[in-house]
Order: C-alpha cells, then structure tokens, then sequence
C-alpha cells in the first residue's frame, strides 16, 4: 500500500506518519511506501521498513496535485490547510490553500481515471457550525459557518460528498474538535489558546485568553486524533 499525506509537516501529519511508520500497516495491509508533503519538507520519519518520499509543494499551484497523485497513492490523507485565525486574516490565502488546493486534489485524482479511486480521509472541522450550538451537535444539525476557514470547510465537504458520488474518490470527511496541546510556539488557529492554557503553566508562562469564561470547548488529545 502507497499512503500520501499532505500537510505532513503540521503537528497531526507528524504524529499520523509516525504512527503509521510504527504499525507499518493500515487496515490490515502493509504499508510499502508513504509520500510526505507540505509546503515545507517534512521531517523524516525514523524506524519505517519501507520507502519514504519527501516531497515540498503547495497543492494550489498549477501541476503540483498532479504529480502528488502521479504514482496513484491507495490512501491519502488530506490535512494541508490554512489554520483559522490565518484563513480570517489573509482571504485570498484562505480561500486559495483550503479551497483551491482541496479542488486541486480531487482534480487531479478525477483526471488520473483508469478506475483509480483512492480512498481520501479529508480533515474538515466543527467549525462548519454556527451558533447557537446545542448540548451534543447531532448528524443534521444545519451548517452555517460563522467564519471564512468555516467556510471552507464546508465547501470541502460538500466538494468531497460529490465526487465520491460520481465515483472518482473514496472520501471520509473526519471533523475535528480543537486539538491539544499545539507544541512550539502559538500559531494563527482561533482556538490556539486551548493549547495554550494547557501549555505555557507547564513551561511557567502566562496565556492570554482572550474568550469570555462562558466558552464552552469539546478538546481531543493529539493520540486520540491520530488513532
């Protein structure tokens, strides 16, 4: 089995390769090769019997989906994106990363045809959801995303829905919650100081939160993101 994941230079690629090297299989199959992408190189990852690409590109640009899924990968992970806080600061960068990129890859694994249909495990997040929210979000509640990244998300989603429809992917769309704790330094997500609260007292720093008490959150573990 070929795994590619994308955005694999990010806090989730990192321990979802990691993991995978460790298991060296996925669904009951050896795992022979992973491809690893993101703007920037990723890492390597140590202790993987099998081969290992490192491949840095932006999925956006004209050809680079293309020759991501050149070598017909059976299951991709897509988790390249633009974090919240930034995709609602830079619109254009938003908008061209999350959307562009998303679209880029389904396009590539459409044109690629010779019954090629990976499967294709795309991260959306709760933050498709507009408030107000409910005590549990249940599988209807309705979409009406409040920011631009939200947005996005959901459009993926809906991009994802229906090429899997028409046949040319095998698309699982995961939603995930805030994910802790972020290490390193803060980075641009709006709900970055979850982490932060959790992080900076361990290192005997001070976190600002800047969020009402009243905020209510529904975290996950990087460990439990990765199983």
């Amino acid at each position: 089995m070929h795994v590619l994941i994308t955005g694999a230079a990010g806090m989730i690629g990192r321990k979802l390769a990691q993991r995978l090297a460790g298991d060296g299989a996925l669904n009951g199959q050896r795992i022979g090769k992973v491809t690893l992408l993101d703007v920037v190189s990723p890492a390597q990852v140590l202790n993987f019997a099998g081969q290992m690409e490192i491949v840095a590109a932006d999925l956006s640009e004209p050809g680079k989906a293309a020759r991501a899924v050149e070598a017909r990968p059976d299951t991709i992970f897509h988790l390249a994106g633009v974090v919240s806080g930034e995709a609602e600061l830079d619109f254009d960068k938003g908008y061209r990363v999350n959307l562009d990129g998303t679209r880029a890859l389904l396009e590539a694994i459409r044109a690629t045809g010779d019954g090629y249909r990976p499967r294709l495990v795309y991260t959306s997040s709760i933050a498709v959801f507009g408030a107000p929210f409910p005590p549990s979000i249940p599988d209807d509640f309705h979409l009406t995303p409040l920011t631009s990244y939200g947005t996005q998300k959901a459009i993926g989603e809906a991009l994802l829905a229906d090429y899997t429809r028409r046949g040319f992917c095998d698309g699982v769309g995961i939603r995930l919650p805030s994910i802790v704790v972020r290490p390193g330094k803060p980075n641009k997500a709006a709900s970055g100081f979850f982490s932060g609260i959790i992080r900076e007292p361990l290192a005997a720093s001070s976190c600002t939160r800047r969020v009402c008490r009243a905020t209510r959150s529904v975290p996950a573990s990087i460990f439990r993101c990765r199983e």
